[in-house]
């Protein structure tokens, strides 16, 4: 059972365990990624330069060399290609915080379920410190730490194949029950003689939701191939370290240019080396905060699916023992 340590705000106390906890996990190295999400351009609740300062500080503070990294999206956007993307970043005030990096080359992984392109940045470095902003995500219920690098440690490729991979099959005949039609988190489903996926993004809901066996994953669900490209990236890494921010909780991720209005409030800082633990955490203090499952309301899924993934392939594991700073 690791050992997570929260606080409800960046206190000196929660600063100095994480200084501790870096210099002692990261203890012979030179350089470190800083992965983060640099934010969609007019999504006003993704990560902001200031909110992770006094985190990034304390890399100068024990005098390593460290640069910020994200990856290219899959989607049309400014962050699409690694020179606009360098550009959003720099403009957003990143570049403040120290180098930014935004390159697209990658080191090939074999997970359980495919071979998963993993960002070369991010394997070279001696040290990953992963930073997460934790809020709702449309095809995962949440993003976090496993999504942070399930997504955002692999290239457009991979994002791709994991949201293609996730899509529906129909292998039988339809009952026309449309229990897929109200799990679809987009409402993009619609049953005549069978069910009908315009605009389809892979999360796999639908499939969860079919009584009857209908339906199947083109590869595997959603959240086991977002799991399994995390566990591919973290098995590249040389060592690791997790950062939650449970603020500025939104509905959608911070790859939306409007992600909507907050859905909670603010719960506080998180940390430990376990990617599991920390998702799980994070989930069940919000969740008890606003005494609720948050993410299976607004996006029709809790979250748990990834995190039993993610446990299933070794990334770590959902107990955890909470320590408050």
């Amino acid at each position: 059972m690791s050992k997570t340590y929260f606080s409800k705000s960046l206190n000196g106390s929660f600063m100095q365990r994480l200084k501790e906890t870096i210099s002692k996990e990261f203890s012979g190295c030179k350089t470190v990624a800083v992965k983060i999400h640099f934010g969609e351009p007019g999504n006003e609740n993704s990560f902001k330069p200031i909110q992770v300062k006094p985190v990034v500080d304390l890399l100068k503070e024990l005098n390593f060399n460290y640069f910020l990294y994200d990856s290219s999206v899959m989607y049309s956007s400014l962050r699409d290609n690694p020179e606009s993307h360098m550009k959003v970043a720099l403009e957003k005030g990143w570049g403040s915080l120290g180098e930014v990096r935004t390159t697209d080359g990658f080191v090939v992984v074999k997970g359980e379920n495919m071979s998963y392109e993993v960002c070369k940045e991010l394997v070279d470095a001696d040290a990953v410190l992963v930073l997460s902003h934790f809020k709702g995500h449309v095809c995962a219920g949440f993003g976090g730490a496993i999504k942070n690098l399930g997504m955002g440690a692999l290239t457009k490729k991979s994002k791709a194949a994991i949201h293609t991979g996730g899509m529906p099959e129909i292998v039988g005949i339809c009952k026309r029950c449309r229990l897929c039609e109200e799990a679809c988190p987009m409402n993009f489903i619609t049953v005549t003689d069978k069910p009908n996926f315009k605009g389809c993004l892979g999360c796999s809901s639908c499939i969860y939701a079919c009584p009857y066996g209908v339906l199947r994953p083109k590869k595997n669900y959603y959240d086991t191939l977002l799991a399994d490209g995390a566990s591919a990236a973290q098995k590249s890494f040389k060592k690791y370290l997790y950062v939650n921010f449970i603020i500025n909780i939104t509905k959608l991720c911070d790859c939306a240019s409007n992600p909507g209005k907050k859905i909670a409030e603010d719960v506080g800082y998180i940390f430990n080396n376990d990617a599991v633990s920390i998702d799980n955490a994070s989930r069940e203090l919000v969740n008890r905060q606003e005494g609720k499952d948050l993410f299976l309301e607004f996006n029709k899924k809790s979250g748990v699916e990834q995190l039993e993934a993610a446990q299933e392939f070794g990334m770590g594991e959902m107990s955890y023992e909470l320590i408050h700073v």
